[in-house]
């Protein structure tokens, strides 16, 4: 793709060699014959300092069956991401909230001790209410993961959607879990809230 500065040079180059020819023509009489040499067009050479740009384009996440998921409770959704490394669940029975616990990125956030609200302490959780912003916590007990057993893999490209929440497991990203407005992702290497 040619960029914009490129197209101007060569309109610049182009139009000057047309005002060259021009002041540079006369009228002359008699018949017009060809030339036995071939002529060359001009050629003009553009470079460019802008790094090629490559698109990659993602499939869709593939929506899943909610009650797959589904606990005994009613309003309770559990789910792990790919290898184990988090444990979540969509919890709708009562005020909405979702969230992820388990190993955290080494990025974490210290946040404060769900005992000791005084001592910080790594995140071990992030949760989000369904009306509020994402947050790293550090919670003193299992809350995301099903006590009954391990719960099922969402897989990459996959997306579980329990209103108002959605949750994402992408394999470049991590975890991400959203409503129209506030969210949280998670993986090995990071994590961020909004």
């Amino acid at each position: 793709m040619i960029s914009r500065r490129a197209r101007l040079v060569s309109f610049v180059v182009v139009a000057g060699a047309a005002l060259v020819a021009a002041g540079c023509s006369r009228s002359v009489e008699g018949e017009a014959i060809a030339s036995e040499a071939p002529t060359e067009p001009a050629s003009t050479t553009v470079t460019s300092s802008a790094p090629p740009t490559t698109t990659t384009t993602t499939a869709a996440p593939k929506p899943v069956d909610p009650d797959d998921y589904a606990a005994t409770s009613e309003g309770v959704y559990y789910f792990a991401s790919p290898g184990g490394q988090f444990g979540c669940a969509i919890l709708v029975h009562t005020a909405p909230l979702t969230g992820c616990q388990g190993t955290m990125p080494a990025s974490a956030p210290r946040v404060p001790g769900s005992g000791a609200p005084d001592v910080l302490v790594p995140a071990n959780a992030l949760m989000l209410e369904g009306d509020g912003p994402g947050e790293w916590v550090s919670i003193g007990d299992i809350a995301f993961t099903d006590f009954g057993g391990a719960p099922k893999t969402l897989p990459h490209g996959s997306t579980l959607t329990v209103d108002p929440f959605t949750c994402t497991v992408d394999e470049k990203t991590g975890v991400t879990c959203e409503t129209d407005a506030h969210g949280f992702t998670v993986s090995a290497t990071g994590g961020e809230v909004w």
